[in-house]
């Protein structure tokens, strides 16, 4: 039997992916979630003098991706690819990463326009990356946790943070272990050691991480001021950081991570403001603006993308 050639299965991929993101945003914003009750909330915020909380949030979301974007070509400093190549990569990644649990497709994207023939390369630096990222919401949290006085999910955040920083900077120790294993896997899973990058690559990623953080940091203060949850910077940049770090290891889909995430911000701010549809609202808003935006952009990459 003939296999259908490239240009199918990437126009099948194309159509997939427009079917799963129309999907995603029907199922969270309209069918899971009480769109009316939050939309009447969005527009009382935003005619009470709000909108510059607004448009400040908005202006944000590029720099949080070309932040990203920065760390991608400091990790494939070797490639020389354009800064727009990475940027595309970068969106295209979003893309696929909402069809994939916990945005592990992300890679897919990135490989789009890092080259097929890189793509263990891609596959590895790119978890670097998310590491990085990980690392210091982890690290971030266990600060905004000593604020909050809860001793335990410190000592846990604490823990796992060490962790994380150990694999982060000692990744070769990763790629011994799956080089042992090479033989069960039919395909070519690792890189050699050289390859990784250094020591001050890998910390100018992490610092390039922080900042990152900082600015997704900044979005959901901006958003619950927006909302109306509360003014006291205080108190909100404690917990949304707290939020930031549970909301780190949602494994879902984004059709379930939208409702993880609510989830998430009720919990962590049950002690601190009762309306719920505030909370809400302020959390599907930089999700919509952080992720769905993003993605849509990168669809219009891979639609224009020609199978290679």
């Amino acid at each position: 039997m003939q296999l259908p050639n490239r240009k199918i299965i990437w126009a099948v991929t194309k159509a997939v992916l427009f079917v799963l993101l129309v999907w995603f945003l029907v199922n969270t914003l309209f069918l899971k979630n009480d769109f009316k009750e939050q939309g009447a909330a969005f527009s009382k915020q935003l005619s009470e003098s709000n909108a510059w909380l607004l448009c400040f949030l908005l202006l944000l979301m590029p720099v949080n991706w070309l932040l990203e974007t920065f760390k991608w070509k400091v990790l494939l400093k070797e490639e020389k690819l354009s800064f727009a190549d990475l940027l595309k990569g970068v969106l295209a990644g979003v893309t696929f990463g909402f069809a994939t649990p916990a945005r592990g497709g992300e890679f897919i994207g990135r490989v789009m326009y890092a080259g097929r023939e890189n793509g263990t390369k891609v596959f590895y630096l790119s978890a670097i990356g998310g590491i990085a990222q990980t690392t210091v919401t982890l690290v971030c949290g266990v600060f905004c946790l000593s604020f909050l006085g809860n001793s335990f999910l410190q000592g846990v955040a604490l823990g796992v943070s060490v962790a994380f920083l150990f694999f982060y900077f000692r990744f070769d120790v990763l790629n011994r272990l799956l080089l042992a294993a090479q033989s069960c896997f039919p395909y070519k899973i690792t890189v050699p050691n050289n390859v990784l990058p250094s020591i001050e690559r890998q910390s100018l990623v992490l610092l390039l991480s922080f900042f990152r953080y900082g600015v997704y940091l900044v979005q959901y203060v901006l958003a619950f001021m927006f909302m109306g949850v509360s003014d006291d910077l205080l108190l909100l940049t404690t917990h949304n950081g707290m939020l930031l770090l549970v909301q780190s290891f949602s494994p879902f889909l984004p059709v379930f991570d939208a409702g993880f995430r609510g989830s998430a911000a009720l919990y962590v701010f049950k002690d601190f403001n009762s309306n719920s549809v505030a909370v809400l609202s302020a959390t599907l808003l930089v999700w919509f603006i952080n992720l769905v935006l993003p993605a849509l952009a990168g669809y219009v990459f891979i639609v224009r993308k020609k199978a290679t």
